[in-house]
């Protein structure tokens, strides 16, 4: 079988690039949503970051001064996002995280394994703006035609507004609020290194490289780079540059306890919600189906509610 055609200036992944390329915005949010959003965890409480990505929820948690004896399942997919937050528990020994590579749709916890409790604040959280996101787009259209299939994840990975209003809806969520969250991407000193790292990784056509991909490379970056340099939400400080990202969060206080890691927000598809609550001492979290009126649980415990 031949080998994949990759363009010579495509970077091999790690790790570190995929830090570099997401930069603390994740953070900053989850941070924000401990905070400001959600009730106060209770002493003993079992938490499940369900698509833990590189453990941004898990470490807001753990950095928030949590109430002694608590645990949290940290389970994604991803195994690169598992070595990421296995490399920070290695730094951090003490904390009583446990990560796991689970599919946020197919979750293997026995029967049972968690409490669910009508009540509670209900979250989603999702990137309203990501202006890299429609830099990225315009390259994609400038260097591969308009008719060519979007790449994967620019054409799934996020929700707008009315996307939100129509699946609550459809849940029957009643007295919904829309909480806009901001929070600053750094891009690093070079915004070229930056558009190399997202267009290596983000951007990978349809059906794989074409060498047109390596003859258009430099025209593809160029754009990326300006374009981000460009838009209303761009600065630069020390040297720095960054741009702003809005997460926009939809709280129902009335209904479950909802939630999605914003980490994780840039692949979010119905079917990949959460769902938890703090209620008996227990933070739980499974899977939701909002397609239809009500809400589905999708874990082993096959509890619903309507």
């Amino acid at each position: 079988m031949a080998t994949p055609f990759v363009p010579k200036e495509a970077l091999k992944f790690d790790g570190a690039l995929l830090q570099e390329l997401q930069g603390d915005v994740s953070d900053t949010i989850a941070r924000d949503l401990l905070r400001e959003d959600l009730p106060s965890i209770a002493p003993s409480s079992v938490i499940h970051d369900n698509g833990c990505g590189y453990g941004a929820c898990t470490m807001a948690i753990m950095n928030s001064n949590p109430p002694e004896n608590i645990k949290i399942h940290a389970t994604d997919v991803n195994p690169i996002f598992i070595a990421q937050l296995q490399a920070k528990l290695d730094e951090n020994p003490s904390w009583p995280v446990k990560i796991e590579n689970m599919d946020a749709c197919d979750l293997t916890f026995p029967d049972n394994t968690f409490n669910l409790s009508p009540g509670g604040t209900g979250i989603v959280a999702v990137w309203k703006e990501m202006p890299w996101h429609v830099a990225l787009e315009n390259a994609h259209h400038k260097t591969r035609g308009a008719d060519e299939p979007m790449a994967p994840f620019l054409s799934k990975s996020w929700y707008k507004k009315e996307r939100l209003q129509q699946v609550t809806t459809e849940a029957g969520w009643k007295d919904v609020k829309y909480v806009e969250k901001a929070a600053w991407l750094n891009l690093g000193a070079d915004l070229k290194r930056w558009a190399t790292i997202a267009w290596t990784f983000l951007v990978t056509p349809v059906g794989g490289w074409q060498q047109r991909d390596e003859d258009r490379w430099d025209e593809a970056i160029d754009a990326i780079a300006t374009e981000s340099s460009q838009s209303e939400w761009h600065k630069v400080e020390d040297g720095i540059h960054k741009i702003r990202m809005m997460a926009l969060d939809d709280k129902n206080d009335t209904h479950y306890f909802l939630d999605i890691n914003p980490d994780e927000a840039e692949r979010l598809q119905l079917g990949e919600l959460v769902i938890g609550d703090w209620m008996g001492g227990k933070r739980v979290w499974a899977p939701l189906d909002l397609s239809k009126p009500g809400l589905k649980f999708l874990d082993s415990a096959t509890a619903s509610s309507n």
